[in-house]
């Protein structure tokens, strides 16, 4: 049988440092040299998502976002895109500001950050990928955000205390989805939107049945896709939802090539 692999990218296909192991690119090659599907999931905004992508030779399409978007990547653009209503943007916004939490903002046009938002995480990204340009704004207005479509807001909490206390009270605050995204990040995206929603609707569309579907995630926000199929595979350094989801849990972490342990087993059938 010819699989239809899904990977999430951070702490699944990445290891802790962000980065890409060559045997990852190696392993992508075999796949497609054996006539197997390839395709990633990721709760990353194209921007940060494109050098990964050209590194493993992907060229048909992937969500974006964590499911709010769908980008086909021969025509360089959406062909799905949800934003978040006006009012959970607002509503969210109002929110982090009274309780002082930083956030960053993915639109359709750029990034947007808080003056006090910790910026580790793109920083890292323009040293290690300095040919791929990457706006982020900063102190941007509600007013200047709603204007564009509104894919996520990342949520940076500094604690497991202040993500316990602020998951809970945020979504007693929105209509929006709130899915952890990696530890002490909060996602909100639009209503009902999740990675595994959208992939199960990009399957529908072009005919892929569920049980050709074999899926690696790490995080909460990867839970729904990891209930698509009997082939779902959570690392076992990952979340405690990502692995009651799936149906199996790796061998070895992200940091120790996980998921190529167990690609393996599907090469050798």
């Amino acid at each position: 049988m010819k699989y239809f692999f899904v990977f999430d990218l951070d702490g699944t296909l990445l290891d802790d440092h962000k980065v890409m192991k060559p045997e990852v690119k190696q392993m992508f090659d075999r796949l497609k040299a054996a006539g197997h599907d390839t395709f990633v999931a990721t709760g990353r905004a194209l921007e940060i998502t494109q050098p990964y992508l050209d590194f493993l030779g992907i060229d048909t399409a992937c969500i974006l976002n964590n499911g709010a978007v769908i980008h086909d990547l021969k025509t360089q653009s959406n062909v799905y895109e949800v934003g978040i209503s006006r009012t959970d943007i607002q509503s969210t916004l109002d929110y982090l500001t009274a309780h002082k939490i930083a956030y960053s903002v993915s639109t359709s046009n750029a990034l947007y950050t808080t003056p006090d938002y910790q910026l580790g995480y793109y920083d890292q990204f323009m040293q290690m990928f300095p040919d791929y340009p990457l706006i982020n704004h900063t102190g941007a207005s509600f007013t200047d955000i709603a204007q564009q479509t509104v894919y996520k807001i990342l949520v940076q909490l500094g604690s497991d205390a202040a993500h316990k206390k602020h998951e809970p009270e945020l979504r007693t605050h929105v209509s929006a989805t709130v899915t952890q995204s990696m530890e002490n990040y909060l996602s909100v995206l639009p209503e009902s939107i999740t990675k595994g929603g959208t992939l199960h609707k990009y399957l529908l569309e072009h005919n892929v049945p569920l049980d050709r579907l074999v899926v690696f995630g790490d995080n909460d926000n990867d839970a729904e896709m990891l209930a698509l199929t009997h082939h779902s595979y959570a690392m076992i350094n990952g979340s405690a939802k990502a692995k009651a989801a799936a149906k199996h849990v790796t061998r070895l972490t992200n940091n120790e090539l996980g998921v190529i342990d167990v690609v393996a087993q599907y090469e050798a059938l």
